[in-house]
């Protein structure tokens, strides 16, 4: 869980970044003092357990607007994942999982809204391609691949299951049996951009075979993005194969 720590007032404004690192999971909470402001952008102050290539909340810096609130902004040369929730001391929201906003934010680009002094932020960060992904108790990790929060397609999506896998499909010289398990990234069009073993059947021929049938044939109805159009999905399958 993100901690999330009661503001205290200061002569001079700062930000203090505490990340927690966990089985190369990256969660931490940004906390910023802003009792009053200085001029200029100023980077957090990051202390990490552990190191991570896609960690990205030492990019997230803060500029004031007017005297009485802020922006953050991504200081770096690289888009970032962001999810933020602003907390009020002693509320406990974020860490309920209220108030969590997810978004892509460009290189140097300011995040929107604004925020008031005496607001503890908390802050999770990834660098692209990887995405944020959030879980229960804002808990945050870094997926690399990018495609963790595409929507799952259903079973039914799949126009030609039937035809995907042939007896010739299996791999010649090959005596294994076994399940190959597996998720594929299906563009807008329909068609299937990569695919990915998540279980191996035990015998990396069948494992192959799983992917390359796929990728060559598999045809879907594609996912729907929240306007309504085509979008880009996730498909999660499996594969049986049985010695020949």
């Amino acid at each position: 869980m993100c901690a999330v720590k009661a503001w205290t007032s200061s002569p001079r404004g700062f930000m203090h970044a505490g990340m927690q690192y966990a089985l190369h999971l990256i969660c931490s909470a940004i906390l910023l003092v802003l009792a009053s402001f200085m001029g200029g952008a100023r980077p957090a102050q990051a202390q990490t357990a552990a190191v991570s290539a896609y960690a990205g909340e030492q990019c997230v810096t803060f500029r004031r607007e007017g005297d009485t609130a802020f922006r953050l902004v991504n200081d770096c040369a690289e888009p970032l994942s962001v999810a933020v929730c602003a907390d009020s001391v002693g509320s406990g929201n974020c860490a309920r999982d209220i108030g969590w906003q997810t978004l892509t934010v460009a290189a140097r680009a300011e995040l929107p809204g604004s925020y008031a002094p005496l607001q503890s932020l908390n802050i999770l960060a990834c660098r692209a391609p990887a995405v944020i992904v959030m879980k229960p108790g804002g808990v945050g990790s870094c997926d690399p691949t990018g495609t963790a929060n595409l929507p799952l397609l259903l079973a039914s999506s799949l126009k030609n299951a039937a035809s995907i896998i042939t007896s010739a499909d299996y791999p010649n010289g090959v005596k294994a049996e076994g399940t190959t398990r597996f998720e594929m990234v299906v563009a807008a069009d329909g068609r299937p951009q990569n695919c990915m073993v998540t279980v191996s059947s035990g015998k990396e021929a069948l494992d192959k075979a799983t992917c390359n049938a796929f990728m060559k044939r598999a045809r879907f109805t594609p996912a729907k993005g929240p306007n309504g159009f085509a979008s880009a999905g996730r498909y999660r399958g499996n594969v049986t194969w049985k010695e020949q």
